[in-house]
């Protein structure tokens, strides 16, 4: 399983390896590659990254041979990127918790050099009209005691409160089956931008970033890549 999530990007002109800083402190950094990737005729520029985020949890560490307790420490998450300029999206291989942050702090840090929007939200209207089947449904509701459900099988798309949910814009993950380039393929979708691919492209395996190639399959599927 991979996830990324995807943002609409209105302006990325980080050309250096860069630090990225909250507080103060340094929380990340983002450097860009020599490389480049043509996928679909469009042009990737690719990015090392690191987010380093705190961990709440008692541990104990060693320290001059000694082991003190601590209740907290810090963890670097390092993932890749990648920038499609012609389509205005970038492509972050992170959970969306990692994400938020990363992407904030990047903002802040380099206002002048970076413009990104929100993550993407997947229209799960238009989505569901392209799924084979649906395998899993996320969704609020409205009540006193209960604030979400969520609904998995092989026949959540005839369930009548999951049509309802997608219909009222109330869904906020959605995991659907879709026939992605002749192949039927399991998806997850979030509201918050994140795109979960459940099993390993074994097509792609000869390209440099198989996941990649997968997500750009995946938005022409279901139209997002115009």
């Amino acid at each position: 399983m991979k996830s990324l999530t995807l943002y609409k990007v209105n302006k990325l002109d980080i050309d250096d390896s860069v630090s990225l800083i909250k507080d103060k402190k340094p929380v990340g950094t983002i450097s860009p590659s020599e490389n480049t990737l043509t996928i679909s005729k469009n042009t990737f520029k690719e990015y090392s990254c690191t987010y380093n985020f705190i961990v709440k949890e008692d541990i104990l560490v060693s320290v001059n041979d000694d082991f003190i307790p601590v209740s907290e420490y810090q963890h670097t998450n390092s993932f890749k990127a990648f920038y499609c300029k012609e389509k205005n999206l970038f492509f972050v291989f992170a959970p969306s918790s990692i994400c938020r942050g990363f992407i904030k702090s990047l903002k802040s840090t380099y206002s002048e050099e970076v413009d990104i929007s929100n993550p993407i939200k997947f229209p799960f209207d238009k989505i569901k009209t392209y799924e084979k089947s649906a395998r899993g449904l996320y969704f609020n509701v409205d009540d006193d005691t209960v604030t979400s459900k969520h609904f998995f099988g092989t026949g959540v798309e005839q369930n009548d409160e999951a049509v309802e949910a997608i219909d009222k814009n109330r869904a906020t993950y959605l995991m659907a089956k879709i026939d992605v380039s002749g192949i039927s393929r399991t998806i997850g979708f979030s509201k918050k931008g994140a795109l979960v691919m459940y099993s390993k492209p074994m097509d792609k395996l000869d390209k440099d970033y198989p996941y990649l190639e997968l997500a750009v399959e995946i938005l022409q599927a279901i139209q997002l890549w115009k």
